[in-house]
């Protein structure tokens, strides 16, 4: 049988004992160091080292993880194998690392603990010629729960930062993204009726988006410019509409923010969301914090900071004339051209010095992409310090079975590029008792 061991250089010891073993029992087994030029096409290059191998053995360990371009032939490996499925994938895990997600529907033979052993079991189930790939559908339980551990280490040494986007707030009542505009386009369409004497009863304002067809961004400036005055009293109206108070996911942040009788407290918290909803509730709760949106302000040694970068509207008082929302065409790009801008440096400083969890983000926003990926260049381990909670597709029972396995794979990898390892989810549900878990 031809096989092929991926391994990192780092783990070439480990790599000759099995292919000693391996060779024993008859096998023909081989390296191939990848030889990469710039622009070269690694899952072309994986395929054409791969020609003709029936077995693949990837060896997982801190290095190989730790290693760009062998992480890079891993994944190369499994998308091929999601796409083609004719090669025997075995992952082996040689020493205490994290399994990456992707490769939990895999049989995973773990040496870390008992290497003869793993290695007879190994050599026993290559025997068998006929066994097919054997993917099954496992869960990321042991894997989440590592990662929590985790995070509960930073937390209890006050080094754990919570970036939340508009996941947090949406099962409160908050209007997402498309229906916050939708109710500021409501709005401008009954202004502009009322002061131009346009009739526009009749017009659904999703009809008038769809058939405009820009982005958020210019259809926030549109708004922005047409409102006027009124733009940030209407925007306040649309945020607070139907009076949302709290859900699970903000009772569990609340939770977090709690001090612990034992350990430091929450570092801070970074939240791309214009309501209060947070504050309030850390209000009700007798937790003291400190909203901060603009450049200037302090919060006491026992105050939680809570940074709105895109500003912040709380729902009662009067709204400061230098209130700044982040919110159209034009504020975006404001705050993505200035590096040194209060709310890009607060984001870089965390991300540098802190573990950070990112919550209800969907990893679409430009800029923090963008500070992820500085923070992550920087970054000389190679390790990913940062945690992100995702959904996971519904592999299981789906039609696009192969599609779901491809995004899962992709979105990880995406992730784990811009230093995030990504803690899956069947669902949202799921999200407020894995955090309240860091308290345990």
């Amino acid at each position: 049988m031809k096989i092929f061991i991926s391994h990192s250089p780092q783990d070439q010891l480990q790599a000759n004992r099995m292919e000693e073993a391996l060779k024993q029992d008859g096998h023909e087994v081989f390296f191939d160091t990848l030889t990469l030029e710039p622009g070269d096409n690694m899952i072309k290059k994986v395929n054409e080292a791969l020609r003709g191998v029936e077995v693949i053995i990837m060896l997982i360990s801190e290095n190989s993880l730790q290693s760009k371009q062998v992480k890079q032939e891993i994944q190369s490996i499994t998308l091929n194998d999601i796409s083609r499925n004719r090669t025997r994938v075995l992952p082996v895990k040689i020493d205490a690392c994290t399994i990456p997600g992707y490769l939990s529907d895999y049989q995973l033979l773990d040496l870390s603990k008992d290497w003869e052993y793993g290695l007879r079991k190994l050599r026993e189930g290559l025997k068998d010629t006929h066994l097919e790939n054997r993917r099954v559908r496992r869960e990321h339980a042991s894997r989440n729960e590592q990662f929590i551990h985790e995070l509960s280490q930073a937390l209890k040494n006050g080094n754990l930062t919570l970036i939340c986007g508009a996941g947090v707030s949406i099962g409160a009542g908050i209007p997402s993204w498309e229906n916050l505009l939708l109710r500021l386009l409501e709005s401008m369409m009954v202004k502009i009726s009322n002061n131009h004497a346009i009739s526009l009863q009749h017009v659904q304002a999703n009809e008038f988006q769809k058939r405009m067809g820009p982005s958020s961004l210019v259809m926030g400036k549109y708004l922005k410019s047409n409102l006027g005055k009124d733009f940030l009293p209407e925007l306040r109206e649309a945020l607070y509409q139907g009076n949302p108070q709290t859900c699970g996911l903000v009772d569990a942040i609340v939770e977090v923010c709690r001090p612990q009788r034992e350990g430091k407290p929450l570092d801070s918290i970074i939240t791309f969301n214009f309501d209060a909803l947070i504050e309030e509730n850390l209000e009700k709760n007798n937790i003291r914090y400190k909203a901060i949106d603009k450049e200037g302000i302090r919060n006491h040694p026992n105050e939680l900071p809570i940074y709105h970068v895109h500003g912040y509207l709380p729902r009662t008082g009067d709204i400061p004339p230098e209130t700044e929302i982040v919110f159209s065409e034009d504020a975006y790009h404001t705050q993505f051209i200035e590096p040194f801008s209060w709310s890009n440096l607060i984001q870089l400083t965390k991300l540098a010095q802190n573990t950070c969890l990112l919550i209800g983000l969907s990893l679409t926003d430009p800029n923090i992409r963008r500070l992820l990926d500085v923070a992550n260049r920087k970054e000389t381990s190679n390790k990913l310090n940062h945690y992100l909670i995702k959904k996971k597709p519904s592999i299981e029972g789906s039609a696009e079975d192969t599609i779901d396995e491809l995004m899962l794979l992709l979105e990880e990898q995406d992730a784990n590029e811009l230093g995030l390892n990504v803690i899956w989810v069947d669902d949202f549900d799921d999200i407020p008792p894995l955090i309240c878990k860091m308290l345990e």
